[in-house]
């Protein structure tokens, strides 16, 4: 099966305002490619309402900032075959999963919220002391089985907080305890979050070497650390079901598997380095180390991968910045404008592109709680609000698909602004 679709482009006649939107989902109610059209069809709506100059392009590019729409994000940039891979969920059932491998050269795109995602559980299944990353590091496997020298990995949306423990143990790595013994080393024992308090030594013997040429570059949406009250844990441990007694036990068992992996890449690593005087790296305090449940602390700290924002590796796959560069206005957008929207989401990655090209930008949202301060500071020219007109919330969520057409209809008004400014430079 081969994946392909080109940009959607909702032209009227003679093409010569070039419109760009790239949004990302506005989450719990649309995904970021209804996002995206439901603002191009409410412009196009109230552009042709105002009677004017039907010179405009639109030009839509659906992204993600590496959770849950990732790979379809990628899917549409080139030529892909989808190959589908066997692994198990974050609760070690069996899953039929799949990742995207270039057909144009020799890498693939992986997601991991397709084998190690919340969104697999039920509600009721919601438990970071026992999920597990293994079947993401059964997908990053099968990807260097296929040759790949490249990986795109999107880790958003994981169900886990295990470290990547699981993740390292599919790609070969064991972990024993102070006594020697093995950890989780049998038939369908996973590493989960249970199990980080008691490694003490780690083994990577077993690790494909291939894996030591793969450069994996990962979607990375947030700077937390591994450790401490901005860290994995205490962030976003909560949320995927950890009580207050769990968090205790995750965070402990967190800051001891820090301490396995700094020994380990201090002394024992045949995988990373041959040279036996290799000194001790403590990636725990890197930026992103925190996320996916640590996840991005094994990668970095194992894999040697770049921990990358999101939206960047997003618009690498779309060639969203090169359309950029041509755009006469730029328009993205999410659920909620607020503090983290300026910490490294994909609005604010659009924001530094329209503003590297000095392109006007307009945002789109569900709620606004930006102070006017923030505004500036995020180059946004415009920002339109469905809470505004909505009946208060549920309402905005419920209905959000006729509330952003509805906005962008309405702020087709000040498109006649631009196209005056732009006649007159």
């Amino acid at each position: 099966m081969y994946i392909y679709s080109s940009l959607i482009h909702i032209s009227l006649v003679n093409p010569l305002f070039n419109i760009v939107i790239a949004t990302d989902k506005f989450k719990g109610s649309l995904s970021a490619s209804e996002a995206s059209l439901s603002i191009a069809h409410g412009l196009r709506l109230g552009a042709i309402k105002l009677n004017l100059p039907s010179d405009l392009k639109v030009s839509v590019i659906p992204l993600a900032d590496g959770g849950e729409g990732f790979l379809s994000v990628a899917g549409r940039s080139g030529f892909f075959k989808r190959k589908e891979v066997n692994v198990v969920d974050p609760l070690g059932r069996s899953l039929k999963s799949h990742y995207l491998l270039s057909e144009e050269e020799p890498f693939a795109v992986i997601e991991m919220a397709l084998a190690s995602g919340l969104g697999l559980l039920e509600k009721d299944e919601y438990n970071p002391m026992e999920t597990t990353s293994y079947g993401l590091g059964q997908l990053i496997s099968a990807a260097v089985n296929e040759g790949v020298n490249h990986i795109k990995l999107g880790i958003g949306g994981s169900a886990t907080n295990d470290g990547g423990a699981g993740m390292l143990q599919a790609l070969g790595f064991s972990f024993r305890d102070r006594n020697g013994n093995l950890i989780r080393g049998g038939d369908d024992e996973y590493m989960s979050g249970s199990a980080l308090h008691e490694i003490y030594t780690i083994e990577d013997s077993s690790v494909k070497r291939e894996l030591k040429r793969v450069k994996i570059s990962v979607a990375c949406d947030v700077d937390n650390p591994l450790v401490g009250p901005l860290g994995a844990t205490y962030i976003y441990a909560p949320q995927k079901g950890a009580d207050e007694l769990a968090l205790i036990q995750l965070e402990s068992g967190m800051r001891n598997f820090a301490e396995a992996v700094e020994r380990h890449l201090g002394f024992n690593s045949s995988f990373l380095c041959d040279s036996s005087s290799f000194v001790g790296y403590d990636f725990s305090d890197f930026p992103g180390s925190g996320a996916a449940g640590g996840v991005g602390f094994a990668l970095r700290s194992f894999l040697r991968a770049e921990l990358l924002p999101g939206w960047r590796v997003a618009a690498e796959l779309t060639d969203a910045e090169e359309m950029i560069s041509k755009a006469d206005l730029v328009i993205s957008g999410e659920g909620r404008l607020d503090s983290q929207t300026l910490s490294g989401k994909l609005v604010e990655g659009i924001s530094i592109l329209a503003k590297r090209y000095g392109k006007p930008f307009w945002v789109y949202c569900g709620e606004n709680s930006l102070t006017e301060e923030e505004t500036q500071l995020s180059n946004i020219t415009r920002i339109f609000e469905i809470l505004k007109i909505a009946n208060g919330l549920n309402d905005s969520i419920s209905r959000s698909k006729w509330y952003l057409e509805k906005i962008s209809e309405e702020s087709a008004t000040f498109l006649c602004e631009l196209q005056s400014n732009r006649q007159t430079i």
